[in-house]
């Protein structure tokens, strides 16, 4: 599948911003673990989240949709899991439900698609290897066998926090007390905030001292009724625009407190000369004069393709920092954004852990770019193709039903010209 994208005439219509992924997760994964009814208002469908949902459905979790709320009848302990568990390509379902899964005595097989099966695991073999538990890879799939038992956890703080999450949803309801040692560099700490925040609405207490998280068992989940707020890094796609076309972009069901990583987005913003307003539940982005910039991903890496992309767009050089997770996501990012931007004449080099981009391009001619079978590569090649005066056909959109079904009716708004 692909689409044709170019310059369109502007058109001011409101863009509501799906609701956040990470935390839609968060929530759901709370949700199931109490014993009741949740209401989880502005939850919207993506692959991702389905993901999660039919792993909790497995679970004994029973959900049913009113409108924009996904009613959770939470069941608490886990039933018996006799199927494998799908997790789609969807890292986080994957992370955050191994060790979940594991606290029962059962085997549970979790299969993973696209690169999912590839991506590292190496934090979980190497608890479930020191509590002499089950921890196969077989083809696209994991075998797992708890219980997991409580403990001290020593957990490397640079991999993926993601494995620490999984760790903080399972801990507070085992028998007895526990522990994890964060070992520095401590990177992406704002995903584990987001966990420590989704647990604390859910009656979970973690207490935290630096590179320690302590952890009491024998805790229980309570129901949740909570509104999602919109997802940070989506909204970055439409910060872009706005500073790419001069143009005014109002994005509504932001929360301007939000505890995402990827708030840092505002900041980055301004820094690459956009301004912008807040307006109730959501900002007005008022365009702005493109300059080089710099950015930091070791707390936003989910930022990295829209921030090539808004780069090769600001004249001078701009540097983006700390790119080696983009290398393990559901393509090789930082790669994936230097042969795309290349293939525009843009000037590119990254190393291990930095991108180097000589801004400025403009281009008007007809070209092919590959969406490398990754959401947010997709969505970030979109933005950027609003800029040419010629069709830009990129391969590979349906990608975008991983996170942001709706991507291109809300590009649509802006009055980007896409068939």
């Amino acid at each position: 599948m692909f689409k044709n994208i170019r310059r369109g005439k502007p058109v001011k219509k409101d863009i509501y911003i799906p609701s956040s992924k990470s935390l839609s997760h968060r929530a759901i994964i709370c949700a199931s673990l109490a014993q009741g009814t949740s209401y989880l208002h502005h939850i919207d469908t993506s692959m991702d989240i389905e993901a999660t949902i039919h792993a909790m459905e497995l679970w004994g979790t029973r959900f049913e949709r009113d409108d924009d709320t996904l009613i959770v009848y939470g069941k608490g302990k886990a039933g018996n899991i006799s199927q494998n568990v799908d997790c789609g390509e969807s890292g986080s379902t994957l992370r955050f439900l191994i060790p979940l899964f594991a606290s029962a005595s059962q085997p549970v097989r979790f299969i993973g698609h696209g690169r999912l099966p590839q991506r590292p695991q190496t934090v979980y073999e190497e608890i479930f290897r020191k509590q002499d538990l089950l921890f196969q890879k077989e083809g696209n799939g994991i075998l797992v066998q708890g219980p997991l038992k409580p403990g001290k956890f020593q957990v490397p703080g640079n991999v993926s926090s993601q494995f620490i999450s999984g760790l903080l949803f399972v801990l507070p309801v085992l028998q007895e007390d526990s522990e994890i040692e964060i070992l520095p560099p401590y990177e992406s700490q704002s995903y584990v905030n987001l966990t420590i925040a989704a647990l604390k609405e859910a009656g979970i207490i973690v207490r935290k001292d630096n590179m320690h998280l302590d952890i009491s068992g024998n805790q229980k989940y309570k129901p949740l009724d909570i509104t999602v707020e919109g997802d940070d890094s989506q909204m970055a796609f439409f910060a872009a625009y706005s500073l790419m076309h001069h143009q005014e972009v109002i994005v509504k069901n932001m929360n301007h407190d939000s505890l995402q990583g990827d708030h840092v987005i505002l900041d980055i913003f301004e820094k690459a000369g956009g301004k912008y307003e807040y307006i109730e539940n959501g900002y007005r982005f008022l365009g702005g004069s493109p300059v080089a910039f710099e950015a930091d991903l070791s707390n936003c890496p989910d930022l990295g393709p829209i921030l090539f992309a808004l780069a090769a767009v600001c004249p001078g050089q701009s540097v983006i920092h700390n790119i080696q997770r983009l290398r393990i996501k559901e393509s090789d990012r930082a790669a994936a954004m230097e042969e795309e931007l290349s293939k525009l004449g843009c000037k590119i080099h990254t190393d291990e852990r930095n991108a180097y981009i000589q801004g400025g391009i403009v281009f008007d001619k007809d070209c092919v770019l590959s969406g490398h079978n990754d959401h947010r590569i997709v969505m970030a090649l979109s933005i950027l193709a609003t800029i040419s005066h010629e069709y830009v056909k990129i391969d590979g959109t349906e990608a975008i039903q991983k996170s942001y079904p709706g991507f291109f009716e809300d590009l649509l708004k802006t009055g980007a010209d896409i068939c």
